[in-house]
Parts: structure tokens; C-alpha cells; sequence
């Protein structure tokens, strides 16, 4: 983001490259926004999480564009468009902003949104489009002619692909209609014989397609999901089955590079929080440790040298450890909470005297 004083009307401009990104719940209310996003509006992280998305949006956009945001979101379809934003010293910036819905389970869990920056011809036109609607000259959705162009062109595949078919096959029909009338039933055989074939082939490969395409935006929702590696459908040396090989590597390469970057990811948590001086110990809902720190097992240690000074059984030694790490436990449930920022991550954890 280029440096500009922040002040009303003073417009910004989102870095080349930049993805600001923020996701919401199905109300529009704000549950993540990434660094770019927290950086270019000013907001800070806590006013933004819990807000209601049009925190961001300049009061001279017009009401009815986010009609129309909403509207196509209810339609489970993306949105696009080049919005005037705010950031919270009243500075303002355009962004080509693209809103989706983001599914889960075969139903809508949330939405996301990326904002890009906008180059000056979509401004420029953005403007002026704005600039009528609010003076009541023009409507954002098409009609006439332009609608229904726009209308056939968002018609389902399946629907095009029917009506051709229907297109092609009405004059066949008329043909052998004819060579009926005519009395030549050998011609009309063959012709009904070929008819037949092509659209028992047509069919097959219509169905086979569908269901391609069924199959890879299911692959596509699962990883967004992050959920990989699914291996179903895989025989055939079709160019289909080509596609269902590919998109499989694609799965399992992923997972795997999901499962490294986990791996670093707590990697790198687990040595910074060896690092902390003071005793840090992770358990499960049972209480059941799943890791401590060298802080904690250095106290374990002295605990253990402890009583093995005083002469006590290995078995006693191993109850009084076993007590500890109890005792250690149970005084957690009502630990000193706080938050710790390590490697990207969010750690919420309690402290114990």
C-alpha cells in the first residue's frame, strides 16, 4: 500500500499483487480477516472480527448494488464487482471484489471475500455507473434484449446442451417423416437405425460428462475442506478417466504438502514453547498430558531426585511423579488465561503457579 495521509476523501491504493481477504458468516458478520486486509483498512484486528461486513463500505456506493450482492449470494452463486471501500480514517479505496459462498456438507457455511486492486478503466467506469444509479438513470441488472442474452448465458449446461440436441434432431424427424410419406422404408430404417446409435451415444457421453463434472466440483469443495486423497472412480483409460487420475495426484499431492506444512506448523511451536521459561503443559479434555515443556519436566526431574533422596521405592518414585503431574493438572482447571502469538499461530493456554 502506497504511504498517503489518512484523511477523508484521501483515496488509497491496494498493493499490486494483494489479496485482501476476510471471511463472514451468513449474516455478513466478520470471523477472519487476513494481514492485507487488517493493514489497508487501518481497523484493528479485534473491531473488525464481530463487525458487520459493511463496516468497509463507502456511504456514496449504492444501496442497491449489495441488494444485488445478496441476492446472488442467496443464489448460491459468486459475485463480482468493483466496490468503493473505506478505511476507518474515512480514506477510501476500489477494490475488484469478489464475494462467494463457501460449502460445507452440501450446505453454505459461510462466505469469503477477496478484494484485488482495480484498475483505473474499471474505476472509471464503476464511477459512472454509480453515479447514475443514485440519480435513479439506470438499473444495475440488464433488460430487454441485453437481459435476455445474459439470461441464456447463465442457462444450466445441461439445458443448452438438451435444447441442441433438440435443435439437431428436429429435422431429422421432419426427414423421416418425408421418406414415411414417401413409402421408403428402407432408407427410413437406416436413418432411424443411425438416429438411434448417435443418441444412445450422445446420451452416454452427456451422462458420463455430468457426472465428470459433478464429481470435480465435489473435489474442489473437499479441498477447500481440506480434505484430500479420495480415491473413488479411478478405472477406465478414457480421456474422463485421465481427468479423474489427474485431479487424484492433484488430491494426494496437496494432502501431502498440507500434512508437511501441519508438521512445521508444530514444529515450530514446540521449540518456541521449549524455549519458555516458565512451565507450560498441554492436556486433553481428560486431562490426559499430551506435551510439556523442559520447564515442566525439569520439574518432574527435581521432583523425582527429591524423592529418590529420601529412599523411596521405584514404584513410589513413580507415584509421586504420577501425583504431581496430577496435582499439576488439577490445579489447571482454574488456570490464569492468556493468548500467545507463535509462528502464525493463536495459542490460548493457561499458566499455573
Amino acid at each position: 500500500m502506497q504511504s498517503h495521509k489518512n484523511s477523508i476523501n484521501q483515496e488509497i491504493r491496494i498493493k499490486n499483487g494483494a489479496a485482501l481477504v476476510i471471511r463472514t458468516d451468513l449474516e455478513g458478520i466478520i470471523t477472519y480477516a487476513n494481514d492485507e486486509f487488517v493493514s489497508n483498512t487501518g481497523f484493528i484486528r479485534t473491531e473488525l472480527l464481530g463487525a458487520s461486513h459493511n463496516i468497509i463500505y463507502h456511504p456514496t456506493m449504492p444501496a442497491i448494488v449489495f441488494d444485488d450482492l445478496w441476492m446472488t449470494l442467496k443464489a448460491l452463486r459468486p459475485w463480482q464487482c468493483i466496490v468503493k471501500n473505506r478505511t476507518k480514517s474515512g480514506a477510501y479505496y476500489w477494490s475488484e471484489t469478489t464475494i462467494m459462498p463457501i460449502f460445507e456438507n452440501g450446505k453454505v457455511h459461510e462466505y469469503l471475500s477477496v478484494q484485488r486492486a482495480a484498475r483505473l478503466e474499471q474505476i472509471e467506469q464503476a464511477e459512472h455507473l454509480y453515479q447514475l444509479l443514485n440519480a435513479k438513470q439506470t438499473l444495475i441488472r440488464p433488460t430487454g434484449l441485453t437481459a435476455m442474452v445474459k439470461f441464456v448465458e447463465n442457462v444450466d449446461i445441461r439445458k443448452k446442451i438438451a435444447l441442441a440436441l433438440a435443435a439437431f434432431l428436429l429435422p431429422i424427424f421432419c426427414l423421416m417423416y418425408q421418406l414415411f410419406l414417401a413409402q421408403d422404408y428402407r432408407l427410413l430404417s437406416c436413418v432411424a437405425v443411425s438416429i438411434t446409435v448417435a443418441s444412445l451415444l450422445g446420451v452416454n457421453a452427456f451422462k458420463n460428462f455430468t457426472t465428470l463434472l459433478h464429481k470435480i466440483i465435489g473435489i474442489f469443495y473437499r479441498m477447500v475442506e481440506k480434505k484430500f486423497g479420495h480415491a473413488q472412480g479411478l478405472a477406465g483409460n478414457t480421456l474422463l478417466g485421465d481427468i479423474r487420475h489427474t485431479l487424484y495426484l492433484m488430491e494426494l499431492n496437496l494432502e501431502l504438502a498440507q500434512a508437511k506444512d501441519d508438521a512445521s506448523r508444530i514444529l515450530k511451536i514446540s521449540q518456541s514453547l521449549s524455549d519458555v521459561h516458565v512451565g507450560v503443559m498441554v492436556t486433553d479434555d481428560n486431562f490426559e498430558v499430551i506435551y510439556m515443556n523442559h520447564s515442566v519436566l525439569e520439574i518432574f526431574k527435581k521432583a523425582t531426585e527429591k524423592a529418590v533422596s529420601t529412599r523411596l521405592s521405584n514404584s513410589d518414585a513413580d507415584k509421586a511423579q504420577t501425583e504431581s503431574a496430577r496435582q499439576l493438572s488439577a490445579s489447571a482447571k482454574q488456570p490464569y488465561e492468556s493468548e500467545l502469538h507463535i509462528a502464525g499461530q493463536v495459542i490460548r493456554f493457561s499458566v499455573c503457579s
